[in-house]
């Protein structure tokens, strides 16, 4: 494995699959950080322990493979790979048929895991780049409301932001979410 170390989880109820899976993985420098032998106590696990990757046996019961494997990728649980023991084709999903050689189980779960980091960094940069949204609008809506509450110009109800925030030591978006939930904040 490259320099990167993942962990991981398994979902399957068949010991001799676990164990196997298990020994490829470690060997190739992945640790487990937990298993599962059904679709709900994965799900749970997969929530507390947020592994980058989720080996799964087509096989787990009970349930739907299928509907399991949309809630991982919907809510970015974990990089997912699907080991094919059941015959079930999933289409969009990295799926493995078994028996898999080694080198291609590792292969295959490094490129997930890189791909799943990717999807990470980039998920983070869109809640960044939202939130800078979300704040850019309070600070035009702050200003509206100053410029009509107090008869400024749109360069001087900045400018009484802009202050103002400095002056409590503020960031001009907390600043605009005051003025915004109580438009007479400077009057009080």
């Amino acid at each position: 494995m490259g320099r990167n170390s993942y962990d991981y989880c398994i979902g399957t109820d068949n010991p001799a699959l676990r164990r196997t899976l298990t020994a490829i993985l470690s060997a190739a420098g992945f640790y487990s950080s937990g298993q599962a032998g059904s679709i709900p106590t994965l799900l749970r696990t997969l929530r507390t322990v947020q592994p980058w990757l989720a080996v799964i046996d087509t096989a787990l019961p009970p349930g739907n493979i299928e509907h399991l494997a949309s809630i991982i990728e919907d809510d970015s649980l974990a990089a997912a790979i699907y080991i094919n023991t059941s015959g079930i084709d999933m289409d969009l999903c990295v799926q493995l048929g078994w028996p898999v050689e080694a080198s291609v189980l590792t292969a295959v779960a490094e490129a997930v895991c890189n791909e799943f980091a990717q999807k990470k960094k980039l998920q983070k940069k869109i809640e960044e780049l939202q939130k800078k949204l979300n704040e850019r609008r309070d600070i035009e809506r702050a200003k509206g409301i100053l410029a009509k509450y107090y008869d400024l110009s749109e360069e001087e109800a900045y400018s009484l932001l802009r202050n103002s925030s400095m002056k409590n030591r503020i960031s001009i978006a907390k600043m605009s979410g005051r003025i915004i939930n109580d438009p007479g904040y400077f009057s009080s």
